[in-house]
């Protein structure tokens, strides 16, 4: 399954040609603020292809990429604004990656521990 495929099941409804596209937008981005706090170990491509899934972003993360569009994507023309209330409706937007950095630093800890090698003195 994509990840457009995903996000689409996540959100329930379809979507036209621009939400489509915008949603596309989101997940390159989220993609793209995780890999920034991966310390290197996401290496994504210039341009993502969300087709083929043109990069090697881990699919144990795939769960904030979600978490992170569908906040993008309610978000949508509400964009700066941290909570909003209507009616005594009170919708919170949450902080965005700020949420998940301790997830993400989890989930470097785990591959430096994996790629901890020995020590071999001559």
């Amino acid at each position: 399954m994509t990840d457009l495929e995903r996000i689409k099941r996540l959100l329930g409804v379809e979507l036209d040609e621009d939400d489509t596209e915008r949603v596309q937008v989101y997940i390159e981005n989220a993609k793209r603020m995780i890999a920034n706090y991966s310390e290197g170990y996401i290496q994504l491509q210039k341009d993502v292809d969300q087709e083929n899934q043109g990069d090697d972003f881990p699919s144990e993360l795939n769960w904030i990429v979600d978490e992170l569009v569908l906040g993008m994507f309610n978000r949508f023309h509400n964009e700066g604004m941290k909570s909003i209330s209507e009616e005594g409706l009170t919708i919170n937007y949450g902080n965005g990656i700020k949420d998940y950095l301790d997830a993400i630093q989890g989930w470097v800890d785990q591959q430096a521990e994996k790629n901890t090698g020995e020590i071999v003195g001559w």
